[in-house]
């Protein structure tokens, strides 16, 4: 392209202040309304939506002691079951909100916490027991 090309090129036009500012008040007031009448709304904007559902826990054991698998959400503990040593066991777990860790406590010696993991219902998490810990 030359230079004299690119003089003679047609300029983009913009809108004129005097329509622009009027269109855009109206879209932003648009999205603020959807925003007030989304489903679920509570008087806590800070709660969130409950969300309620299942998180699919597969749990692979390289070690040959057993195992007994808990969940911590937010701290608190359940047991989930137990996965014998060399086998593969998955469960399927209320979600309860907020991060999930995995505790392992291994029957004849040990024990492990997962680091905090983000789910939603729905999510699988997969957890390798290495055959040393």
């Amino acid at each position: 392209m030359t230079e004299e090309d690119f003089m003679t090129m047609p300029r983009a036009r913009s809108l004129p202040r005097a329509v622009a500012v009027p269109i855009l008040g109206l879209v932003l007031l648009a999205l603020l309304a959807g925003c007030g009448l989304r489903e679920g709304a509570t008087d806590d904007p800070f709660r969130g939506q409950e969300r309620s559902g299942t998180v699919t826990l597969e749990i692979r054991n390289d070690n040959f002691n057993d195992a007994r698998i808990y969940t911590l959400w937010n701290g608190e503990r359940q047991r989930i079951g137990t996965v014998t040593g060399i086998s593969e066991r998955s469960f399927d777990i209320d979600f309860r909100g907020g991060d999930l860790r995995v505790h392992v406590d291994f029957l004849a010696a040990g024990e492990f916490t997962s680091e905090r993991i983000l789910v939603s219902p729905g999510d699988t998490v997969s957890l390798v027991i290495p055959s040393r810990p």
